[in-house]
Protein backbone atom coordinates (compact mmCIF):
# COMPACT_ATOMS: atom_id res chain seq x y z
CA UNK A 1 0.00 0.00 0.00
CA UNK A 2 1.47 3.29 -1.02
CA UNK A 3 -0.40 4.94 2.14
CA UNK A 4 1.02 4.42 5.23
CA UNK A 5 -1.85 2.69 7.84
CA UNK A 6 -2.94 4.55 10.59
CA UNK A 7 -1.84 3.50 13.98
CA UNK A 8 -5.23 4.71 15.72
CA UNK A 9 -8.52 6.59 15.10
CA UNK A 10 -6.75 10.71 14.20
CA UNK A 11 -4.54 9.02 11.84
CA UNK A 12 -7.28 8.06 9.54
CA UNK A 13 -7.08 10.49 6.41
CA UNK A 14 -8.95 10.64 3.30
CA UNK A 15 -6.65 9.51 1.03
CA UNK A 16 -6.00 5.89 3.25
CA UNK A 17 -9.46 5.90 3.09
CA UNK A 18 -9.89 6.58 -0.66
CA UNK A 19 -7.42 3.48 -1.08
CA UNK A 20 -8.72 0.75 1.31
CA UNK A 21 -12.18 1.64 0.16
CA UNK A 22 -11.61 1.47 -4.22
CA UNK A 23 -12.70 -2.45 -4.49
CA UNK A 24 -15.58 -2.35 -1.76
CA UNK A 25 -16.78 1.47 -4.18
CA UNK A 26 -16.02 -0.69 -7.14
CA UNK A 27 -18.42 -3.30 -6.51
CA UNK A 28 -20.94 -1.36 -5.32
CA UNK A 29 -20.60 1.38 -8.12
CA UNK A 30 -19.18 -0.34 -10.96
CA UNK A 31 -18.14 1.33 -13.52
CA UNK A 32 -17.65 4.76 -11.69
CA UNK A 33 -15.31 6.92 -10.69
CA UNK A 34 -15.24 7.59 -6.83
CA UNK A 35 -13.71 10.04 -4.42
CA UNK A 36 -13.77 10.50 -0.81
CA UNK A 37 -14.72 14.23 0.12
CA UNK A 38 -14.80 14.35 4.26
CA UNK A 39 -15.45 11.62 7.02
CA UNK A 40 -16.16 12.21 10.62
CA UNK A 41 -15.14 9.93 13.29
CA UNK A 42 -17.43 9.05 16.97
CA UNK A 43 -16.41 6.80 19.39
CA UNK A 44 -17.55 3.09 19.26
CA UNK A 45 -17.95 2.35 22.65
CA UNK A 46 -18.97 3.92 25.88
CA UNK A 47 -15.94 4.46 28.53
CA UNK A 48 -14.48 0.60 29.68
CA UNK A 49 -16.58 -0.80 26.81
CA UNK A 50 -13.20 -1.49 24.44
CA UNK A 51 -10.41 -2.14 27.16
CA UNK A 52 -8.71 -3.83 24.54
CA UNK A 53 -8.50 -1.65 21.67
CA UNK A 54 -9.45 1.32 20.28
CA UNK A 55 -12.91 1.17 18.24
CA UNK A 56 -14.49 3.94 16.29
CA UNK A 57 -17.43 4.82 14.17
CA UNK A 58 -16.84 6.74 10.85
CA UNK A 59 -19.06 7.83 8.54
CA UNK A 60 -17.24 8.47 4.97
CA UNK A 61 -19.16 10.65 2.22
CA UNK A 62 -18.29 9.75 -1.32
CA UNK A 63 -18.77 10.91 -4.52
CA UNK A 64 -19.28 8.61 -7.47
CA UNK A 65 -19.56 10.13 -11.07
CA UNK A 66 -20.47 7.35 -13.53
CA UNK A 67 -18.28 6.52 -16.16
CA UNK A 68 -16.32 9.90 -16.01
CA UNK A 69 -19.75 12.09 -16.91
CA UNK A 70 -21.18 14.27 -14.44
CA UNK A 71 -22.34 12.94 -11.43
CA UNK A 72 -25.26 11.49 -10.96
CA UNK A 73 -28.37 13.32 -10.04
CA UNK A 74 -30.79 11.77 -7.38
CA UNK A 75 -28.08 8.77 -6.06
CA UNK A 76 -29.35 8.28 -2.79
CA UNK A 77 -26.82 7.00 0.65
CA UNK A 78 -26.18 3.56 0.13
CA UNK A 79 -25.65 1.58 3.29
CA UNK A 80 -22.24 -0.63 3.75
CA UNK A 81 -23.77 -4.10 2.24
CA UNK A 82 -24.32 -1.57 -1.01
CA UNK A 83 -28.12 -1.65 -0.03
CA UNK A 84 -30.12 1.26 -0.85
CA UNK A 85 -30.48 3.46 3.14
CA UNK A 86 -33.73 4.59 4.24
CA UNK A 87 -34.18 8.47 4.01
CA UNK A 88 -34.05 8.61 7.77
CA UNK A 89 -30.37 6.21 7.91
CA UNK A 90 -28.83 9.74 6.54
CA UNK A 91 -26.38 10.60 9.19
CA UNK A 92 -27.85 14.27 9.35
CA UNK A 93 -30.33 12.41 11.16
CA UNK A 94 -29.56 11.85 15.14
CA UNK A 95 -32.17 8.40 15.05
CA UNK A 96 -30.04 7.30 12.49
CA UNK A 97 -26.32 8.26 14.31
CA UNK A 98 -23.97 5.05 14.44
CA UNK A 99 -22.49 6.29 17.62
CA UNK A 100 -24.16 4.89 20.63
CA UNK A 101 -26.37 7.54 22.93
CA UNK A 102 -23.57 8.23 25.23
CA UNK A 103 -20.73 8.67 21.95
CA UNK A 104 -19.06 11.95 22.32
CA UNK A 105 -19.24 14.32 19.09
CA UNK A 106 -16.99 13.37 16.13
CA UNK A 107 -12.74 13.63 16.87
CA UNK A 108 -11.94 17.40 16.23
CA UNK A 109 -9.37 15.59 14.47
CA UNK A 110 -11.53 13.40 11.89
CA UNK A 111 -12.40 15.96 8.77
CA UNK A 112 -15.36 18.14 8.79
CA UNK A 113 -18.33 17.61 6.58
CA UNK A 114 -18.11 19.94 3.95
CA UNK A 115 -21.66 21.70 2.23
CA UNK A 116 -21.05 20.23 -1.50
CA UNK A 117 -20.43 16.46 0.71
CA UNK A 118 -23.13 16.72 2.79
CA UNK A 119 -25.61 13.53 2.53
CA UNK A 120 -27.87 16.26 1.18
CA UNK A 121 -26.07 16.64 -1.65
CA UNK A 122 -27.67 13.89 -4.57
CA UNK A 123 -24.08 12.68 -6.16
CA UNK A 124 -22.86 12.06 -2.00
CA UNK A 125 -22.94 8.27 -0.95
CA UNK A 126 -22.19 7.71 2.49
CA UNK A 127 -20.27 4.26 3.85
CA UNK A 128 -20.58 3.37 7.62
CA UNK A 129 -17.60 1.90 8.85
CA UNK A 130 -16.32 0.69 12.17
CA UNK A 131 -12.20 0.71 12.82
CA UNK A 132 -10.64 -0.88 15.15
CA UNK A 133 -6.97 -0.64 15.94
CA UNK A 134 -4.33 -1.66 18.99
CA UNK A 135 -5.26 0.71 22.12
CA UNK A 136 -3.13 3.92 22.82
CA UNK A 137 -2.15 2.78 25.94
CA UNK A 138 1.35 1.73 25.68
CA UNK A 139 0.84 -0.97 28.14
CA UNK A 140 -2.47 -2.18 26.90
CA UNK A 141 -0.93 -2.47 23.19
CA UNK A 142 2.14 -4.17 23.72
CA UNK A 143 0.45 -7.06 26.28
CA UNK A 144 -1.67 -7.87 23.18
CA UNK A 145 0.97 -7.73 21.21
CA UNK A 146 2.70 -10.90 22.88
CA UNK A 147 -0.44 -12.72 23.31
CA UNK A 148 -1.20 -12.10 19.80
CA UNK A 149 -4.64 -10.49 19.94
CA UNK A 150 -4.59 -8.50 17.12
CA UNK A 151 -3.02 -11.70 14.90
CA UNK A 152 -5.59 -14.01 15.90
CA UNK A 153 -8.45 -11.75 15.29
CA UNK A 154 -7.09 -10.48 12.25
CA UNK A 155 -7.03 -14.48 10.81
CA UNK A 156 -10.67 -14.68 12.33
CA UNK A 157 -11.90 -12.37 10.00
CA UNK A 158 -10.27 -12.67 6.89
CA UNK A 159 -9.80 -16.33 6.96
CA UNK A 160 -10.62 -18.54 9.79
CA UNK A 161 -14.28 -18.58 9.61
CA UNK A 162 -14.55 -18.26 5.52
CA UNK A 163 -12.38 -21.69 6.20
CA UNK A 164 -15.32 -22.75 9.17
CA UNK A 165 -18.31 -21.59 6.73
CA UNK A 166 -16.96 -23.43 3.84
CA UNK A 167 -16.10 -26.68 5.74
CA UNK A 168 -19.57 -26.93 7.12
CA UNK A 169 -21.47 -25.39 3.34
CA UNK A 170 -19.90 -28.63 1.62
CA UNK A 171 -20.99 -31.07 4.48
CA UNK A 172 -24.59 -29.65 5.76
CA UNK A 173 -25.09 -26.89 3.46
CA UNK A 174 -28.52 -26.32 4.58
CA UNK A 175 -27.30 -25.41 8.09
CA UNK A 176 -26.51 -21.59 8.67
CA UNK A 177 -22.98 -20.54 8.81
CA UNK A 178 -21.14 -18.53 12.32
CA UNK A 179 -22.21 -14.95 11.16
CA UNK A 180 -19.42 -11.84 12.34
CA UNK A 181 -19.16 -8.51 10.71
CA UNK A 182 -18.47 -8.41 7.11
CA UNK A 183 -14.22 -6.82 6.63
CA UNK A 184 -13.55 -4.54 4.22
CA UNK A 185 -10.19 -4.10 4.85
CA UNK A 186 -7.50 -5.76 7.26
CA UNK A 187 -3.73 -5.45 7.93
CA UNK A 188 -1.44 -6.89 10.93
CA UNK A 189 2.04 -6.89 10.49
CA UNK A 190 4.40 -5.61 12.91
CA UNK A 191 3.01 -2.11 14.65
CA UNK A 192 0.51 -2.29 12.21
CA UNK A 193 -3.05 -3.51 13.29
CA UNK A 194 -6.28 -2.47 11.79
CA UNK A 195 -9.38 -3.91 10.78
CA UNK A 196 -12.27 -1.87 8.85
CA UNK A 197 -15.38 -3.16 9.09
CA UNK A 198 -19.07 -2.47 7.96
CA UNK A 199 -20.94 -0.81 11.03
CA UNK A 200 -23.23 -3.25 11.95
CA UNK A 201 -25.35 -0.91 14.40
CA UNK A 202 -26.76 0.96 10.94
CA UNK A 203 -28.19 -2.32 10.34
CA UNK A 204 -30.25 -2.45 13.69
CA UNK A 205 -27.65 -4.31 15.85
CA UNK A 206 -26.48 -3.83 19.42
CA UNK A 207 -25.74 -4.77 22.65
CA UNK A 208 -27.95 -5.44 25.47
CA UNK A 209 -27.34 -3.13 28.54
CA UNK A 210 -24.82 -4.82 30.51
CA UNK A 211 -26.06 -3.70 34.08
CA UNK A 212 -29.35 -5.32 33.38
CA UNK A 213 -27.93 -8.94 31.92
CA UNK A 214 -29.00 -11.38 29.13
CA UNK A 215 -32.99 -12.55 29.54
CA UNK A 216 -33.83 -16.06 28.51
CA UNK A 217 -34.64 -15.03 25.21
CA UNK A 218 -31.83 -13.35 24.32
CA UNK A 219 -29.45 -15.99 26.09
CA UNK A 220 -31.50 -19.11 24.10
CA UNK A 221 -30.62 -16.93 20.72
CA UNK A 222 -27.01 -16.80 21.49
CA UNK A 223 -25.97 -20.54 22.88
CA UNK A 224 -27.29 -21.96 20.11
CA UNK A 225 -25.08 -19.96 17.85
CA UNK A 226 -22.20 -20.03 20.79
CA UNK A 227 -23.16 -24.36 19.85
CA UNK A 228 -23.05 -24.14 16.71
CA UNK A 229 -19.35 -22.45 16.76
CA UNK A 230 -18.31 -24.64 18.67
CA UNK A 231 -19.64 -27.68 17.10
CA UNK A 232 -18.13 -26.61 13.85
CA UNK A 233 -14.74 -26.12 14.72
CA UNK A 234 -14.77 -29.43 16.74
CA UNK A 235 -15.55 -31.06 13.61
CA UNK A 236 -13.12 -28.85 11.73
CA UNK A 237 -10.39 -29.68 14.21
CA UNK A 238 -10.56 -33.66 14.03
CA UNK A 239 -10.12 -33.13 10.23
CA UNK A 240 -7.71 -30.26 9.68
CA UNK A 241 -4.40 -29.55 10.99
CA UNK A 242 -5.12 -25.97 12.51
CA UNK A 243 -3.06 -25.45 15.35
CA UNK A 244 0.33 -26.00 13.66
CA UNK A 245 -1.54 -23.76 10.04
CA UNK A 246 -2.16 -21.25 12.65
CA UNK A 247 0.47 -21.58 15.90
CA UNK A 248 -0.27 -18.08 17.04
CA UNK A 249 -3.66 -19.57 18.89
CA UNK A 250 -2.76 -20.90 22.25
CA UNK A 251 -4.47 -23.63 24.07
CA UNK A 252 -7.34 -22.77 26.18
CA UNK A 253 -5.58 -23.77 29.35
CA UNK A 254 -2.67 -22.08 28.53
CA UNK A 255 -4.48 -18.53 27.76
CA UNK A 256 -6.69 -18.83 31.45
CA UNK A 257 -3.78 -19.87 33.35
CA UNK A 258 -1.94 -16.41 33.13
CA UNK A 259 -5.14 -14.84 34.97
CA UNK A 260 -4.92 -16.81 38.17
CA UNK A 261 -2.91 -13.28 40.25
CA UNK A 262 -6.12 -11.62 39.04
CA UNK A 263 -8.36 -13.88 40.36
CA UNK A 264 -6.56 -14.39 43.56
CA UNK A 265 -6.61 -10.19 43.90
CA UNK A 266 -10.42 -10.73 43.20
CA UNK A 267 -10.87 -13.06 46.43
CA UNK A 268 -9.07 -10.97 48.59
CA UNK A 269 -11.12 -7.76 47.80
CA UNK A 270 -14.46 -9.98 48.08
CA UNK A 271 -13.30 -11.17 51.44
CA UNK A 272 -12.40 -7.48 52.45
CA UNK A 273 -15.99 -6.47 51.19
CA UNK A 274 -17.92 -9.32 52.94
CA UNK A 275 -16.17 -8.69 56.41
CA UNK A 276 -18.41 -5.46 56.78
CA UNK A 277 -21.98 -7.25 56.42
CA UNK A 278 -23.20 -8.33 59.10
CA UNK A 279 -25.22 -10.80 57.31
CA UNK A 280 -22.92 -12.40 55.96
CA UNK A 281 -20.13 -13.66 58.59
CA UNK A 282 -20.82 -17.45 58.06
CA UNK A 283 -19.41 -17.05 54.22
CA UNK A 284 -16.75 -14.74 55.16
CA UNK A 285 -15.43 -17.06 57.30
CA UNK A 286 -16.21 -20.24 54.62
CA UNK A 287 -14.80 -17.94 51.79
CA UNK A 288 -11.30 -17.57 53.87
CA UNK A 289 -10.66 -20.69 54.71
CA UNK A 290 -11.04 -22.11 51.02
CA UNK A 291 -9.41 -18.66 49.24
CA UNK A 292 -6.36 -20.95 48.28
CA UNK A 293 -8.02 -24.59 47.69
CA UNK A 294 -10.10 -22.42 45.05
CA UNK A 295 -6.89 -20.84 43.30
CA UNK A 296 -5.38 -24.53 43.52
CA UNK A 297 -8.92 -25.86 42.08
CA UNK A 298 -8.97 -23.42 39.29
CA UNK A 299 -5.53 -24.82 38.61
CA UNK A 300 -5.72 -28.32 38.31
CA UNK A 301 -9.06 -27.67 36.29
CA UNK A 302 -6.80 -26.48 33.44
CA UNK A 303 -4.70 -29.04 33.77
CA UNK A 304 -7.72 -31.59 33.50
CA UNK A 305 -7.78 -33.72 30.11
CA UNK A 306 -10.02 -32.21 27.35
CA UNK A 307 -13.08 -34.02 26.49
CA UNK A 308 -13.59 -31.79 23.58
CA UNK A 309 -11.59 -29.47 21.64
CA UNK A 310 -13.21 -26.71 19.62
CA UNK A 311 -12.62 -23.20 19.37
CA UNK A 312 -13.38 -20.96 22.11
CA UNK A 313 -13.88 -17.47 21.47
CA UNK A 314 -12.64 -16.51 24.78
CA UNK A 315 -14.57 -12.88 25.72
CA UNK A 316 -17.98 -14.22 25.16
CA UNK A 317 -20.07 -11.77 27.26
CA UNK A 318 -22.93 -9.47 26.59
CA UNK A 319 -20.96 -6.43 25.25
CA UNK A 320 -19.33 -8.77 22.69
CA UNK A 321 -22.67 -9.77 21.18
CA UNK A 322 -24.78 -8.00 19.25
CA UNK A 323 -28.26 -8.41 18.44
CA UNK A 324 -31.03 -7.48 15.36
CA UNK A 325 -34.66 -7.56 16.37
CA UNK A 326 -37.80 -8.24 13.66
CA UNK A 327 -39.09 -4.88 14.86
CA UNK A 328 -37.20 -1.94 15.24
CA UNK A 329 -38.28 -0.69 18.85
CA UNK A 330 -35.61 -2.42 20.47
CA UNK A 331 -33.11 -1.42 17.93
CA UNK A 332 -31.18 0.99 19.75
CA UNK A 333 -30.54 1.55 23.89
CA UNK A 334 -32.45 3.98 25.64
CA UNK A 335 -30.97 3.90 28.84
CA UNK A 336 -31.04 6.81 30.33
CA UNK A 337 -34.25 7.67 29.26
CA UNK A 338 -36.07 4.92 30.36
CA UNK A 339 -34.21 5.09 33.62
CA UNK A 340 -36.22 8.13 34.38
CA UNK A 341 -39.40 6.40 33.63
CA UNK A 342 -39.06 3.44 34.93
CA UNK A 343 -42.07 2.29 36.48
CA UNK A 344 -44.53 3.48 33.55
CA UNK A 345 -42.52 0.98 31.24
CA UNK A 346 -41.57 -1.55 33.91
CA UNK A 347 -45.98 -1.95 33.56
CA UNK A 348 -46.27 -2.01 30.18
CA UNK A 349 -42.89 -4.38 29.21
CA UNK A 350 -41.78 -6.32 31.74
CA UNK A 351 -42.10 -10.12 31.17
CA UNK A 352 -42.45 -12.53 34.01
CA UNK A 353 -39.13 -13.18 33.83
CA UNK A 354 -37.57 -9.25 34.21
CA UNK A 355 -40.24 -8.47 36.32
CA UNK A 356 -38.88 -11.02 39.37
CA UNK A 357 -35.73 -9.54 38.50
CA UNK A 358 -36.92 -6.09 39.71
CA UNK A 359 -38.22 -7.21 42.67
CA UNK A 360 -34.58 -9.00 43.02
CA UNK A 361 -33.13 -5.55 42.38
CA UNK A 362 -36.03 -3.91 44.56
CA UNK A 363 -34.68 -5.74 47.83
CA UNK A 364 -31.23 -5.30 47.06
CA UNK A 365 -31.60 -1.67 46.77
CA UNK A 366 -33.69 -1.34 49.79
CA UNK A 367 -31.26 -2.53 51.95
CA UNK A 368 -28.25 -1.15 50.35
CA UNK A 369 -29.78 2.29 50.87
CA UNK A 370 -29.88 1.82 54.60
CA UNK A 371 -26.17 0.06 54.80
CA UNK A 372 -24.04 2.05 56.54
CA UNK A 373 -20.38 2.52 55.47
CA UNK A 374 -18.24 0.95 58.23
CA UNK A 375 -15.61 3.52 57.38
CA UNK A 376 -17.40 6.70 57.24
CA UNK A 377 -20.42 6.13 59.14
CA UNK A 378 -23.12 7.93 56.69
CA UNK A 379 -26.22 6.64 55.19
CA UNK A 380 -26.05 5.85 51.52
CA UNK A 381 -28.55 7.10 49.35
CA UNK A 382 -29.78 5.57 46.44
CA UNK A 383 -27.97 5.32 43.23
CA UNK A 384 -28.92 8.34 40.50
CA UNK A 385 -31.75 7.32 38.07
CA UNK A 386 -29.08 6.68 34.98
CA UNK A 387 -27.43 4.16 37.29
CA UNK A 388 -30.26 2.22 38.34
CA UNK A 389 -31.25 -1.07 35.95
CA UNK A 390 -33.94 -0.10 33.04
CA UNK A 391 -36.45 -2.83 33.24
CA UNK A 392 -37.55 -2.40 29.75
CA UNK A 393 -36.33 -6.24 28.50
CA UNK A 394 -36.10 -6.68 24.89
CA UNK A 395 -37.93 -9.98 25.73
CA UNK A 396 -41.24 -8.92 24.51
CA UNK A 397 -39.07 -7.70 20.54
CA UNK A 398 -38.59 -10.94 18.25
CA UNK A 399 -35.10 -11.31 17.48
CA UNK A 400 -34.31 -11.39 14.18
CA UNK A 401 -30.10 -11.85 14.01
CA UNK A 402 -26.84 -11.92 15.75
CA UNK A 403 -23.28 -11.07 15.42
CA UNK A 404 -20.15 -11.85 17.92
CA UNK A 405 -17.29 -9.20 17.63
CA UNK A 406 -14.36 -8.59 19.33
CA UNK A 407 -12.04 -12.31 18.44
CA UNK A 408 -8.74 -11.15 20.32
CA UNK A 409 -8.85 -13.67 23.08
CA UNK A 410 -10.15 -16.86 21.09
CA UNK A 411 -8.44 -20.00 21.86
CA UNK A 412 -8.63 -23.39 21.32
CA UNK A 413 -10.15 -26.26 23.82
CA UNK A 414 -13.07 -27.27 25.63
CA UNK A 415 -16.00 -25.45 24.89
CA UNK A 416 -17.21 -25.42 28.75
CA UNK A 417 -15.34 -22.48 29.65
CA UNK A 418 -17.03 -20.07 26.79
CA UNK A 419 -20.27 -21.23 28.22
CA UNK A 420 -19.21 -20.69 32.04
CA UNK A 421 -17.93 -17.40 30.81
CA UNK A 422 -21.60 -16.33 29.18
CA UNK A 423 -23.80 -17.65 32.37
CA UNK A 424 -22.05 -15.90 34.67
CA UNK A 425 -20.91 -12.85 33.57
CA UNK A 426 -23.92 -12.10 31.22
CA UNK A 427 -26.89 -12.85 33.45
CA UNK A 428 -28.70 -12.35 36.81
CA UNK A 429 -28.58 -15.18 39.45
CA UNK A 430 -32.70 -14.88 38.88
CA UNK A 431 -33.00 -16.02 35.50
CA UNK A 432 -30.19 -18.71 35.65
CA UNK A 433 -32.27 -20.28 38.61
CA UNK A 434 -35.09 -20.07 36.37
CA UNK A 435 -33.82 -21.19 33.18
CA UNK A 436 -29.89 -22.77 33.61
CA UNK A 437 -30.98 -26.30 33.02
CA UNK A 438 -32.81 -25.64 29.91
CA UNK A 439 -30.23 -23.81 28.42
CA UNK A 440 -27.69 -26.82 29.17
CA UNK A 441 -29.74 -28.88 27.60
CA UNK A 442 -30.49 -26.59 24.69
CA UNK A 443 -26.86 -25.79 24.00
CA UNK A 444 -25.83 -29.72 24.38
CA UNK A 445 -28.75 -30.90 21.54
CA UNK A 446 -27.39 -28.09 19.63
CA UNK A 447 -23.66 -29.51 19.37
CA UNK A 448 -24.47 -33.07 19.05
CA UNK A 449 -26.89 -32.16 16.12
CA UNK A 450 -24.59 -30.53 14.21
CA UNK A 451 -21.60 -32.60 14.77
CA UNK A 452 -23.23 -35.76 13.70
CA UNK A 453 -24.58 -33.82 10.36
CA UNK A 454 -21.24 -32.65 9.91
CA UNK A 455 -19.61 -36.42 9.83
CA UNK A 456 -18.04 -35.95 13.37
CA UNK A 457 -20.55 -37.21 16.37
CA UNK A 458 -19.34 -36.17 20.16
CA UNK A 459 -19.55 -40.11 20.45
CA UNK A 460 -17.64 -39.90 23.93
CA UNK A 461 -19.96 -36.55 25.13
CA UNK A 462 -23.01 -37.52 26.14
CA UNK A 463 -25.80 -34.97 28.55
CA UNK A 464 -24.08 -37.05 31.34
CA UNK A 465 -20.56 -36.30 30.46
CA UNK A 466 -21.12 -32.66 29.29
CA UNK A 467 -23.12 -32.32 32.73
CA UNK A 468 -20.00 -33.90 34.42
CA UNK A 469 -17.70 -31.25 32.65
CA UNK A 470 -19.95 -28.23 33.55
CA UNK A 471 -20.35 -29.19 37.26
CA UNK A 472 -16.16 -29.84 37.60
CA UNK A 473 -15.31 -26.17 35.76
CA UNK A 474 -18.11 -24.49 38.02
CA UNK A 475 -15.59 -23.05 39.91
CA UNK A 476 -14.21 -20.94 36.93
CA UNK A 477 -17.48 -19.82 35.93
CA UNK A 478 -17.61 -18.24 39.58
CA UNK A 479 -14.63 -16.53 39.43
CA UNK A 480 -14.29 -14.97 36.28
CA UNK A 481 -18.54 -14.10 37.21
CA UNK A 482 -17.29 -11.97 40.10
CA UNK A 483 -13.96 -10.33 38.88
CA UNK A 484 -15.83 -9.73 35.36
CA UNK A 485 -19.00 -7.69 37.53
CA UNK A 486 -15.99 -5.67 39.48
CA UNK A 487 -14.18 -4.72 36.36
CA UNK A 488 -17.05 -3.41 33.94
CA UNK A 489 -20.23 -2.95 36.25
CA UNK A 490 -17.93 -0.28 38.82
CA UNK A 491 -18.34 3.41 37.98
CA UNK A 492 -14.89 4.47 40.03
CA UNK A 493 -11.67 3.42 37.57
CA UNK A 494 -10.64 5.65 34.97
CA UNK A 495 -11.10 3.21 31.72
CA UNK A 496 -14.67 3.36 32.74
CA UNK A 497 -15.13 6.94 32.51
CA UNK A 498 -14.80 8.96 29.77
CA UNK A 499 -10.84 10.01 28.63
CA UNK A 500 -9.71 13.21 29.31
CA UNK A 501 -7.92 15.49 26.71
CA UNK A 502 -4.04 15.56 27.56
CA UNK A 503 -2.04 18.71 27.48
CA UNK A 504 0.69 16.94 25.48
CA UNK A 505 -1.94 16.33 22.23
CA UNK A 506 -1.25 20.35 21.62
CA UNK A 507 0.16 20.30 18.07
CA UNK A 508 3.09 22.23 19.18
CA UNK A 509 3.76 19.65 22.18
CA UNK A 510 4.04 16.75 19.23
CA UNK A 511 8.03 16.36 19.73
CA UNK A 512 7.24 16.31 23.79
CA UNK A 513 4.85 13.75 22.79
CA UNK A 514 7.10 11.79 21.05
CA UNK A 515 10.15 11.83 23.56
CA UNK A 516 7.62 10.63 26.42
CA UNK A 517 5.62 7.89 24.65
CA UNK A 518 9.17 6.22 23.89
CA UNK A 519 10.38 6.75 27.61
CA UNK A 520 6.61 4.71 28.28
CA UNK A 521 7.71 2.19 25.61
CA UNK A 522 10.96 1.43 26.62
CA UNK A 523 9.65 0.89 30.26
CA UNK A 524 6.74 -1.28 29.30
CA UNK A 525 9.11 -3.26 27.30
CA UNK A 526 11.45 -4.03 30.03
CA UNK A 527 8.83 -4.75 32.76
CA UNK A 528 6.45 -6.82 30.64
CA UNK A 529 9.02 -9.79 30.49
CA UNK A 530 8.96 -9.65 34.28
CA UNK A 531 5.34 -11.10 34.07
CA UNK A 532 6.23 -14.55 32.30
CA UNK A 533 8.73 -15.29 34.98
CA UNK A 534 7.91 -16.57 38.53
CA UNK A 535 8.03 -13.00 40.20
CA UNK A 536 5.51 -12.14 37.14
CA UNK A 537 2.38 -13.74 39.61
CA UNK A 538 2.82 -11.11 42.31
CA UNK A 539 3.49 -8.52 40.08
CA UNK A 540 0.25 -8.92 38.61
CA UNK A 541 -1.68 -9.73 41.51
CA UNK A 542 -0.44 -6.19 42.84
CA UNK A 543 -1.01 -4.50 40.31
CA UNK A 544 -4.60 -5.46 40.05
CA UNK A 545 -5.07 -5.19 44.01
CA UNK A 546 -4.41 -0.90 43.24
CA UNK A 547 -6.92 -0.94 40.71
CA UNK A 548 -9.14 -3.46 43.46
CA UNK A 549 -8.83 -1.44 46.54
CA UNK A 550 -10.09 1.17 44.15
CA UNK A 551 -13.53 -0.74 43.29
CA UNK A 552 -13.56 -1.69 47.39
CA UNK A 553 -14.47 1.60 48.25
CA UNK A 554 -17.46 1.58 45.95
CA UNK A 555 -18.31 -1.53 46.89
CA UNK A 556 -18.64 -0.23 50.66
CA UNK A 557 -20.54 3.07 49.79
CA UNK A 558 -23.58 0.77 48.54
CA UNK A 559 -24.14 3.30 45.83
CA UNK A 560 -23.28 0.84 42.77
CA UNK A 561 -26.85 -1.19 43.61
CA UNK A 562 -26.32 -3.18 40.02
CA UNK A 563 -22.69 -4.06 41.06
CA UNK A 564 -23.43 -5.11 44.46
CA UNK A 565 -26.00 -7.01 43.87
CA UNK A 566 -24.23 -8.96 41.22
CA UNK A 567 -21.80 -10.01 43.19
CA UNK A 568 -23.29 -10.39 46.31
CA UNK A 569 -25.22 -12.65 44.00
CA UNK A 570 -21.97 -14.63 42.72
CA UNK A 571 -20.94 -15.48 46.00
CA UNK A 572 -24.06 -16.97 47.88
CA UNK A 573 -24.73 -19.08 44.76
CA UNK A 574 -21.19 -20.09 44.97
CA UNK A 575 -21.30 -20.65 49.02
CA UNK A 576 -25.04 -22.72 48.05
CA UNK A 577 -23.52 -25.06 45.89
CA UNK A 578 -20.87 -25.76 48.03
CA UNK A 579 -17.59 -24.76 46.30
CA UNK A 580 -16.52 -22.97 49.54
CA UNK A 581 -16.73 -25.97 51.74
CA UNK A 582 -13.01 -27.43 52.35
CA UNK A 583 -14.48 -30.65 49.74
CA UNK A 584 -15.34 -28.19 47.29
CA UNK A 585 -18.79 -30.16 46.75
CA UNK A 586 -20.90 -28.90 43.91
CA UNK A 587 -24.83 -29.33 45.21
CA UNK A 588 -27.30 -28.80 42.70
Amino acid sequence: MSVKTPGCSKEVSERWLQEVLKDHLAESHPGGQHDVTTFTITPGAAPGDSLQSELVLLDVWVKVKEDGSPASQGASPVLQDGSPASPDSSPASPDSSPASPDSSPASPDSSPASPDSSPASPDSTVVHLAAKFYSSDIMTRELNKRMNSGQKEHLIYTKIIKELNQFQADRAPDEPGISIPHLIYGRCAGNENVLLMENIKIQGYNTVDKRKGLDFEHLKVCIEHIARLHALSHAFYREKDFRNKYPCFQSTSEHLKFLKPVLDAMLDIAIAFLRTLNDKKDVTQRLEACKQSLLDKYSAILLDGESITCLNHGDCWINNIMYRYKSPLARTSHVDSQANNEDSQTSQHDSPASHKDSQTLASHEQSWATHKDSQDGHNISKAPASQRVSHAHESHQEIDALKIIDWGNSTWGNPVFDLQFLLYTSTTRTVRNAHLDHLLHLYHSTFTKLTAKLGSPAANWSYEQFKLDWDRTYTVGFLFGSTMSLGTLNTSINVNKAPQPSCLDKPFLLPVKVVVDGIKLGMVKLFLPLFEKPIGEFLTKNMFLYIYKIILKELRSGQNEIMNTRFIDLICEADEKGIFSTESVITE
